[in-house]
């Protein structure tokens, strides 16, 4: 079989391993040692990896896992918990629609798909977990850029606008829009002849950090059909919002609204 491994990347894996395994640390000495590579290449790729702080090194020499992979873990934490949440809920939402359902995060300056459902159907959009799509285009894409903080999305709508990729004051207006009914209906955009129907999921702090979406082929998204179609994106990304740990606004008893504590 073909070997594609990265044979220094497969080294680099190897020191970190023998970092993980010693938490008081190891100095240059002991890893040459314990790890059979040349003195140099050991130290080489020790300073690759401080420079990205996936490692560092106290004032005694000693070498241990840096502050990155802490970044790291709790990314993952966080993923891992977003698609344990929306496992029912997905599920649901692929049964009480019969479209094609995504659940996607913002990954650099894309939308990442991290969960899909198939359409029973045999006319359907292919869920395809991976995939990405720029922020400015897409049911998903479109919810998690008009949700970013506000800094952080003008200054991407900047770029974007430079580069020609969008008319800056139109998209800005769609987004408004978006955070206003808190869900958006996008048509013809990744997918020509498709509808796409997107609703923001919040965790524990109120902030988005995914969003939800059904799509499918234009012809099965009438008026009608959108309408109760929003409504089942909108109970879907709630209920995993709420298993996130968000509480929603409830109303007093004097009309008034409310965020409950937690």
């Amino acid at each position: 079989m073909t070997d594609y491994t990265v044979g220094v990347l497969e080294d680099a894996i190897a020191i970190l391993e023998l970092l993980q395994s010693q938490e008081e640390g190891l100095t240059l000495a002991q890893m040459t040692e314990a790890s059979g590579f040349v003195k140099n290449k050991v130290f080489r790729i020790l300073y690759t990896l401080e420079k990205h702080h996936m490692v560092e090194r106290d004032d005694a020499g000693l070498y241990r896992l840096g502050i990155r992979f802490l970044e790291f873990g709790q990314h993952v934490k966080r993923q891992t918990t977003l698609l344990e949440a929306s496992r029912a809920a997905m599920d649901w939402l692929v049964r009480e629609t019969g479209e094609t359902v995504f659940l996607g995060v913002v990954n650099g300056t894309d939308a990442l798909c991290v969960a899909a459902r198939e359409s029973p159907q045999s006319i359907r959009l292919f869920a395809e977990v991976g995939r990405r799509a720029p922020l400015h285009s897409g049911g998903v894409p479109k919810v998690l850029l008009a949700y970013l903080p506000d800094e952080v999305r003008r200054t991407m709508l900047g770029q974007l606008a430079e580069l020609g990729a969008i008319e800056r004051s139109a998209l800005e207006r769609q987004l408004a829009l978006v955070r206003q009914q808190g869900y958006a209906v996008v048509v013809d955009e990744l997918d020509v002849g498709a509808h796409s129907i997107a609703a923001p999921i919040r965790d524990y702090r109120g902030r988005v950090v995914a969003a939800l979406s059904i799509a499918g082929p234009s012809h099965r998204f009438p008026p009608d059909t959108i309408d109760r179609f929003v409504k089942a994106v909108q109970q879907a990304s709630e209920q995993i919002s709420q298993a996130m740990g968000y509480k929603t606004v409830e109303p007093h008893r004097n009309g008034s609204r409310h965020l409950e504590t937690l």
